[in-house]
């Protein structure tokens, strides 16, 4: 019922303490990686790679002389710190009114925090899987690439150095069938060698619909797709290439998961449409650059109800502490990322891509 001015004027509304997000979905590479971060030491980051085995070996017999020339089959991946700032602006005025009554249901302060560490994250979320472009911190698209988007990776021509390409391979029609998933799980892996093969699988959801729809009873195969509850469980502490039971994540939030060939593949909002990564997390590392200058804190909103609550993110954030502005009158801080996603194995990852439906 709607009510008349004759009992709105005179009645309090009631606002309930907390705001939902009607914008975000899932991100759920960003916690992955973050998860697991390492610390950014030096100028830049550097991985002496071979590119070719020594060809100065030979048989031989009685006397004969060996080879012994040099070779020079090593290069060096560089990596270099990009950086990610969000404002976190708190007028005056606002805060005082705010703070000052009794009447607060949710600290403006607080409500402006949650804002900019879900601003973030999202943003981070869609950097990860993006071209590494300019400033931008470097991202799936760069870095599972065979040459089509970028022509070099970590300083090294894509053309003249056979490892610094991905492999990336066309849908035929836009379909994904368990072979085509199966011959790019192959291809990206070393035969019989476990830290060589992929750890994770991540997809679009309505991809992964297609690729469930796939995984019947008819297949002789066993492809595990269910535990008590239904489905296994990957979380950001999970051991990678692995899946457990939602009772073994002991509360912690956990994203739901098929196993296929003992491997987890998850459904993320933030993956780019028709794609299917296989990822080899050994290889895949986020590099954070800490200030001394700024205060960690906790990534998670705690006044926002969404996919943010559910999906928790590892705190990897730093805050540059609220300070006035001389000339106004109000607060202005800054949350932080600097570092890069890097990888040192980029022919350990491989994509599918132009996925629309199954034959």
């Amino acid at each position: 019922m709607v009510f008349s001015e004759r009992v709105t004027d005179i009645t309090y509304n009631e606002i309930l303490p907390t705001i939902v997000d009607f914008v975000n979905n899932s991100n759920i590479f960003t916690a992955r990686v973050m998860s697991n971060v390492k610390t950014w030491r030096g100028v830049n980051i550097k991985q002496p790679i071979r590119i070719a085995n020594s060809t100065t070996g030979g048989s031989f017999d009685g006397l004969d002389t060996f080879d012994t020339s040099t070779t020079n089959n090593t290069r060096t991946l560089t990596w270099y710190v990009k950086a990610y700032e969000q404002s976190v602006v708190v007028p005056g005025i606002e805060k005082a009114v705010n703070g000052n009554s009794e009447k607060q249901v949710i600290s403006l302060v607080t409500d402006r925090l949650d804002e900019a560490k879900i601003s973030l994250t999202q943003a981070i979320g869609d950097l990860l899987y993006g071209n590494g472009v300019g400033k931008d911190i470097e991202g799936l698209g760069l870095i599972v690439d065979d040459g089509t988007t970028s022509a070099t990776y970590g300083g090294l021509n894509r053309s003249e150095v056979a490892g610094a390409n991905a492999d990336v391979t066309a849908a035929g029609s836009g379909i994904i069938s368990l072979a085509l998933v199966r011959s790019e799980m192959t291809a990206v892996s070393a035969a019989g060698a476990g830290q060589e093969a992929p750890t994770i699988a991540l997809t679009t959801p309505e991809v992964w619909d297609l690729f469930e729809s796939l995984l019947t009873p008819t297949i002789s195969a066993r492809y595990d797709v269910t535990d008590v509850k239904g489905y296994n469980r990957v979380s950001g502490k999970t051991p990678m290439g692995t899946t457990v039971p939602e009772s073994e994540l002991k509360g912690a939030a956990g994203f739901v998961a098929i196993s296929f060939r003992g491997r987890p593949v998850v459904a993320d909002d933030k993956c780019p449409a028709g794609l299917f990564f296989w990822l080899n997390e050994h290889y895949l590392s986020f590099y954070r650059l800490l200030s001394s200058d700024l205060r960690s804190v906790d990534s998670n909103p705690t006044k926002t109800e969404g996919a943010n609550e559910d999906i928790k993110q590892p705190s990897f954030l730093q805050l540059k502490d609220f300070m006035s502005p001389i000339n106004q009158f109000g607060e202005i801080g800054a949350l932080i990322v600097m570092g890069n996603l890097i990888c040192k194995a980029p022919r350990r990852q491989g994509k599918i891509t132009g996925i629309t439906t199954t034959a």
